[in-house]
């Protein structure tokens, strides 16, 4: 059985340390000793300290949004995983859309991006999915597996089972509503065949993929209610921890029955 997981990730909205700690304490409150929900929060660059500090002592793991391809040298202003790791953190959001496309961040970065991570044994959250809206699956399919050969290129079956592939459409991200649950679903097992084809049946079969784009606590009962989702990665729409825990607490549901 693969553990279904649940993230969360404050992009650039919870920028000041006492809202960050304040909301870090109140999702420690509500789910911090959960053990059947893998859990992980990515804070914002500037309060990852602080946030790391709080989630310690929880069963919630520390993730960053995004780290340097190298893990020290002339990159300026850029994030060192040595310094993710000196934290306890033990996650990566890797290849989120926004990076791919407002920072052009390319495949090969995010694949020295992903090989890093794991060197250092750091989870990759490896972000994928499709720019435009289409209900062409061929098309999807392809894309998907252009992307996964390229973003885990060099890698071995045994070392790709411990990525997390985050599926992020970039037209549901942010949007008022997620995709459907029937696409979600139908995404995914797309990629678990692409994973088939690329690596192997046991890596498809213990590789865990998460749905993220306007995940909300109407939504995700649904859309994890597939045996090829895996949980979910969380926006905006559990920036209240009450919000969050709730999710947290549908996809336990879901996963137990």
């Amino acid at each position: 059985m693969r553990k279904p997981i649940v993230g969360i990730s404050l992009k650039l909205y919870q920028n000041e340390i006492d809202n960050a700690r304040d909301f870090a304490h109140a999702i420690v409150e509500e789910v911090g000793n959960e053990k059947k929900i893998e859990q992980f929060m990515c804070p914002g660059m500037g309060v990852l300290y602080p946030v790391a500090m709080i989630l310690k002592d929880s069963e919630i793991g520390l993730g960053a949004q995004n780290i340097a391809p190298e893990s020290n040298g002339a990159y300026t202003g850029e994030f060192s995983i040595e310094s993710l790791k000196d934290m306890k953190g033990s996650y990566a959001e890797i290849g989120h859309v926004e990076r791919r496309t407002i920072f052009n961040e390319t495949d090969e970065m995010i694949n020295q991006k992903v090989r890093l991570a794991l060197n250092y044994d750091v989870t990759p959250v490896l972000c994928i999915g499709e720019i435009m809206k289409t209900e062409d699956y061929q098309e999807i399919k392809d894309l998907m597996k252009k992307q996964l050969f390229l973003d885990l290129f060099q890698l071995e079956g045994q070392q790709t089972e411990k990525v997390i592939l985050a599926y992020e459409p970039a037209w549901a991200v942010g949007q008022t509503c997620a995709a459907s649950a029937v696409h979600v679903q139908r995404v995914h097992g797309l990629i678990r065949e692409c994973i088939k084809e690329l690596f192997d049946r046991k890596t498809a079969e213990n590789i865990r993929i998460i749905y993220g784009g306007s995940v909300s606590q109407e939504n995700v009962q649904l859309i994890v209610s597939d045996d090829n989702v895996d949980g979910v990665f969380v926006g905006r729409f559990g920036h209240k921890p009450t919000q969050y825990a709730s999710i947290v607490d549908t996809v336990k549901r879901v996963k137990e029955g």
